[in-house]
Formats: structure tokens, C-alpha cells, sequence
């Protein structure tokens, strides 16, 4: 009874422990977030729509499941939050609670546990950075097909059109759902805002500012798409010239972390005594917990020191 009430206290202290992760890393996305808020929500264009899509956003989901929701449909995955989280749960839970009633290695148990907590979000993150990633790098041939249609005189919605049908997935995906809500009476406005909300990149947020404030105030729409145009290639130049510098310390964080990992699977397959007898008392136990934490307050910290702002 002792060893189950212990193993389910691990299992909800690891379950937070990645809940806290995965707010940490969203903590840069929610403060971009708020800026882009802050400075869209000075304009006078379209206040009755965006503030009526903001109360329903309210209203029908809790701010995490909204978040879940959006990198999930930004990751290609056509589910549900609520059945993403019960396929999480199940994962995390079913696996690890059968081989426990079947007396596997607690060891092995935990790690079966552990791997089903964080395979779920991490694949989804990483589905949604690839395809953010290929958004972006599609973002300076998009702003090239919209000037040269606004050159030509045709409307911005036209224009909208334009990209939604020459270029390649995930752009053409995302500007074709903005030009079906547009047929469907929504306003430019609040359609834009909506696609920024869901990727989440400063890049496109940019381009939309730009397009809300020439919307209000007037200008040279195609003018200002080429300047933004070569704003964003100058990141882009940053952006690879920060991973190569920080690339031996990310190398670095991985190893670092990977390898306590690494030396217990070693010891668990030559000498399983030198790991089980961490089991067998409290102190054991309260070792192995501080050692989970100070892991993951490392790679939080190794993760901060290399993700730098531009």
C-alpha cells in the first residue's frame, strides 16, 4: 500500500511538474500576446466586432484550453482539446498502472510514466514549431504576391485570394480559412486578428499592425508590405546567426540533461541494485525528487540563457 500511495505521488508531482514546464515556455508567446493586444486595441477600426469575439472567447473556453486548441489545429492535429487530454491522461496513466499491478520494476514504471507525460505535448509542440517555422519562411513570397496584386489594382481581399491559391501549404491553409470567413461576412479586421491570435509569430503580427493601421489611417499599403518585407528578412538573418553561435551550448543542455537519464538505463540493465536501492528509503526517495526538479530547473535556466530576444 505504501509503495502505491508513493508511486501516485510521483505521478501527480511529475504530472505538474510538466504543467509548470509547459507554462514556463509559454511565458515569451503570452507576453508577445499582450503587446500585440495593448497596440491593436488603440485603433478605432471594427471595436464592436473584436470586442464581441473576445467576450465569446471568454465565455466558452478557459484561456488553457484555448491555447491548447489553437496549437493543435496549428499543428495539423484534427482533435479536440478535450480528447487530446484524455488521450494524454490515458497515455500517462493506463501503461504505467498495468505494469505496476503486474509487479514491474518501479523504476521502469516511472520512466513508462514519465515518457507517457511528456510524448504527447512535446510532439504537438513541435509539430506546430515546424509549421510556424514553414509559415514564416512563406511570409516574404506572400508579402511579394500582395504588393504585386495591390500594384496591379486589385483589392486587398482579392489579393487575400491571390495567396490562398498559389502558394503551398500551411500559408495557402490559413489565408484560404481568412478568405472564407470574409465570404462569410466577417470583417478584415477581425479575421486578420483571429490567424495572428493562432500562430503566435511577431513576424505576422507586423504584417497585420501594419495592415490594421493603414486600414485607419490610409498610406501606400505595397510600400509599406516591401519595408515590412525586408524587416523580416533581417530577422531571419539574426535568427540563423543566434543558432549558430548558440548551438554548443543547446548541444551542451542536451547532453547535460540526456545524461542522467543514460546512466540509470545503464545501470538498470547491467546492475538494477544500484538503482532499486534509492527505493528502499526515504532518503532515497527525496534524492531522486530533488534530482527530477533540479533537472528541470536546469534545462529551464539553459533554456533561458540561449533563447535570445531580437
Amino acid at each position: 500500500m505504501n509503495a502505491l500511495i508513493l508511486t501516485l505521488l510521483m505521478m501527480a508531482a511529475v504530472f505538474f511538474l510538466v504543467l509548470l514546464l509547459l507554462y514556463a515556455l509559454s511565458a515569451e508567446q503570452r507576453q508577445m500576446q499582450k503587446r500585440f493586444d495593448a497596440m491593436t486595441s488603440k485603433g478605432n477600426f471594427d471595436l464592436a466586432s473584436i470586442t464581441r469575439v473576445k467576450k465569446n472567447r471568454n465565455k466558452s473556453d478557459h484561456k488553457v484550453l484555448k491555447k491548447l486548441e489553437n496549437d493543435l489545429a496549428m499543428s495539423g492535429i484534427l482533435i479536440r482539446p478535450s480528447e487530446f487530454l484524455i488521450f494524454w491522461i490515458a497515455l500517462a496513466i493506463i501503461p504505467s498502472s498495468l505494469l505496476f499491478m503486474l509487479g514491474s520494476n518501479i523504476i521502469f514504471v516511472i520512466m513508462v510514466l514519465v515518457f507517457g507525460l511528456l510524448t504527447p505535448p512535446l510532439y504537438v509542440n513541435k509539430k506546430r514549431a515546424k509549421r510556424v517555422e514553414l509559415f514564416e519562411q512563406q511570409l516574404i513570397d506572400a508579402i511579394s504576391i500582395m504588393s504585386s496584386s495591390l500594384k496591379a489594382g486589385l483589392t486587398f481581399q482579392q489579393a487575400l485570394v491571390s495567396i490562398s491559391t498559389e502558394m503551398p501549404d500551411p500559408i495557402s491553409e490559413e489565408f484560404g480559412r481568412v478568405v472564407k470567413e470574409l465570404k462569410l461576412g466577417s470583417s478584415i479586421e477581425t479575421s486578420l486578428t483571429r490567424l495572428s491570435d493562432k500562430i503566435g509569430s511577431q513576424n505576422f503580427m507586423m504584417i497585420v499592425s501594419a495592415i490594421l493601421i493603414q486600414r485607419q489611417t490610409g498610406g501606400n499599403l505595397s510600400e509599406i508590405l516591401t519595408s515590412i518585407s525586408g524587416t523580416i528578412k533581417e530577422r531571419f538573418k539574426i535568427k540563423n546567426e543566434i543558432k549558430v553561435l548558440t548551438a554548443t551550448a543547446r548541444t551542451s543542455g542536451l547532453v547535460v540533461g540526456l545524461m542522467p537519464v543514460v546512466i540509470i538505463l545503464v545501470f538498470m540493465l547491467f546492475n538494477p541494485d544500484y538503482v532499486t536501492i534509492f527505493f528502499e528509503s526515504n532518503l532515497g526517495i527525496a534524492m531522486i525528487v530533488i534530482a527530477m526538479i533540479m533537472e528541470i530547473i536546469g534545462y529551464l535556466l539553459i533554456r533561458k540563457i540561449v533563447n535570445i530576444k531580437f
